[in-house]
């Protein structure tokens, strides 16, 4: 194997070098001669007019609620002894939920039922000593005509049945407040069986079996209702949009789960209290759909669209094309393309106008090119030719 001489090697590197050199040049040659030229006209960015849809519109993030939710609460104290639901189920109105020890209430109950009893025979013996009064009363009436007893029985007698008949008031008073004792333990017992007070969906469970309740200071919270047939949109307004918004503003809304599907509905209020969010001020406008199939859940987020004003099937021009504004009205200069890749400047009149496209009232037609952007190298527009 041969090695080479220092004077070898150098002469080596300067030959790559050299092949660089020519690579690059080439490349600079092919770059500036050797290229098509492209016709500036080609690079021109144009857009059809064509029939559509304009939509002037608030945007608002909402929330997603159910339209009714009950917090369905104990009045009565104790262990919970059965739990009859559980998350997600749906209930009927009047429907057995949950169940309290009701022995405490059970023993109130019988209480108040045996004072009744008592109060009831006390009340049958002062109506037989009240009879017996009565008796004596007219025997000593009888007395008294034959001059056979002084009149101080006679005036005894009539005071004993006095008495007597007080006393039965009395207990009757006594009876009746005994019975209003009695229903409220019948009351509280009943407390103790805790039914659904509408037709819903339990949303939230906040006990478990085993668990004590107490019920004097508070009803405390067993669980909640939710009717979820009927949903509830809150969408958050910004300050600056909600004078556009009124009540009957028709909107849609799709939710993060389903975007391509657009659910609709309308205003029916706005909070008159705002909330302050990252120092921006949001009005909430609220609104009520059907959820018949069941889609919509608590707290979905909503992406809400407010529409102000529309014009269906219309002609329509981008509204990156449309040029400066002219005139009085909604007039503007467009860019239009011919088929010779001509550029000529027209007027427009436009109506409704969104963020995206504009509605062509008057100045083109349908099918026509309009330019949205041109290189500094493009043709210069021409002044369009009018026929005679």
């Amino acid at each position: 194997m041969s090695v080479l001489s220092p004077l070898a090697r150098v002469w080596a590197r300067l030959g790559f070098v050299r092949w660089l050199l020519l690579i690059a040049l080439a490349a600079g040659a092919y770059w500036l001669f050797g290229r098509d030229k492209v016709d500036p006209a080609s690079q021109v960015v144009s857009s059809v007019v064509k029939r559509g849809d304009v939509e002037v519109s608030v945007l608002a993030t909402g929330k997603v609620e159910a339209a009714k939710t009950v917090d369905v609460g104990a009045q009565a104290s104790g262990q919970i002894q059965r739990l009859l639901v559980k998350l997600g189920d749906r209930v009927k109105k009047g429907d057995l939920l949950a169940e309290i020890d009701p022995s405490v209430s059970q023993n109130d109950f019988d209480e108040a039922q045996m004072s009744i009893e008592g109060l009831q025979a006390q009340q049958t013996i002062k109506q037989l000593a009240l009879q017996e009064a009565h008796l004596e009363l007219a025997r000593q009436k009888t007395m008294i005509e034959g001059d056979a007893t002084p009149r101080r029985e006679l005036e005894a007698a009539q005071i004993n049945v006095k008495m007597r008949q007080a006393e039965i008031v009395q207990l009757g008073t006594q009876l009746r407040q005994a019975e209003i004792k009695r229903d409220k333990a019948k009351t509280n017992l009943g407390f103790t069986r805790i039914v659904a007070p509408m037709d819903g969906v339990v949303a939230s469970i906040a006990v478990k079996e085993g668990q004590t309740v107490n019920a004097i200071q508070s009803a405390p919270t067993i669980l909640t209702l939710a009717d979820m047939d009927m949903m509830k949109i809150q969408a958050q307004v910004a300050e600056a949009d909600v004078v556009r918004i009124k009540t009957g503003t028709p909107l849609y809304f799709s939710v993060l789960g389903d975007p391509d599907t657009k659910i609709r509905a309308q205003v029916l209020g706005l909070e008159p209290s705002p909330q302050t969010i990252n120092n921006a001020i949001f009005y909430n406008a609220l609104s009520l759909v059907p959820n018949r199939q069941g889609v919509l859940h608590q707290q979905m987020t909503a992406q809400v669209t407010f529409i102000l004003a529309q014009a269906n099937n219309v002609l329509t021009v981008p509204v990156g094309a449309l040029g400066k504004k002219t005139g009085a009205g909604e007039q503007y200069t467009v860019k239009v393309l011919d088929a010779e890749g001509k550029i000529s400047e027209r007027q427009l009149q436009i109506g409704l106008r969104s963020n995206i496209v504009a509605e062509v009232k008057s100045g083109l037609k349908e099918g026509e090119k309009v330019v949205m952007g041109a290189p500094e190298s493009s043709p210069q527009p021409q002044p369009e030719r009018r026929g005679r």
